[in-house]
């Protein structure tokens, strides 16, 4: 993979907020310690800063404060917002996201419903592929579209 690739993915990794030793993350990125160590060097010049722990359990941790959390929440901000609307005005979306196996996949939804559960957000819509309900994390979806095809809530299950 690219450098730029393996930095997003260590990013990635790191967004679940534990410590993760240089050494998991060499061997998960499939790259030399002493990368990981410049790949930390290189984010921390954008100003996405890592808190680094010394000892046997150290490693690094995403620190909170840093740019990329809060370009993150912007994003996932502006997911809500658009959402939010296409719901209000019966649009449907196509969205591409990680699927539970780790896959990227493709659907259209009619979005009914945003809510969170356990610090998540999640849209709960009727999926035309499964052809019912289906709950889709924000956080999973990486690309989507506000079509300006629109559906009617009596319509969307098919018997």
């Amino acid at each position: 993979m690219s450098k730029i690739a393996n930095m997003l993915n260590m990013l990635q990794i790191l967004k679940d907020k534990k410590i993760h030793s240089i050494l998991s993350l060499s061997k998960e990125l499939e790259v030399s310690e002493r990368m990981i160590r410049q790949y930390k060097l290189e984010l921390e010049q954008a100003g996405i800063y890592l808190k680094s722990y010394t000892g046997k359990y150290g490693g690094y941790q995403l620190d909170e404060n840093s740019n990329f959390t809060k370009i993150e929440n912007e994003v996932k901000e502006k997911m809500y917002i658009i959402m939010k609307n296409a719901i209000a005005n019966k649009n449907k979306v196509r969205i591409k996201f990680y699927s539970i196996n780790s896959e990227i996949t493709q659907r259209i939804i009619h979005p009914a419903e945003l809510f969170v559960y356990i610090d998540k957000w999640y849209i709960a819509a009727f999926c035309e592929l499964r052809n019912e309900i289906r709950l889709f994390k924000l956080d999973d979806i990486i690309e989507y579209e506000v079509l300006k095809e629109t559906y009617e809530e009596k319509n969307t299950i098919k018997k």
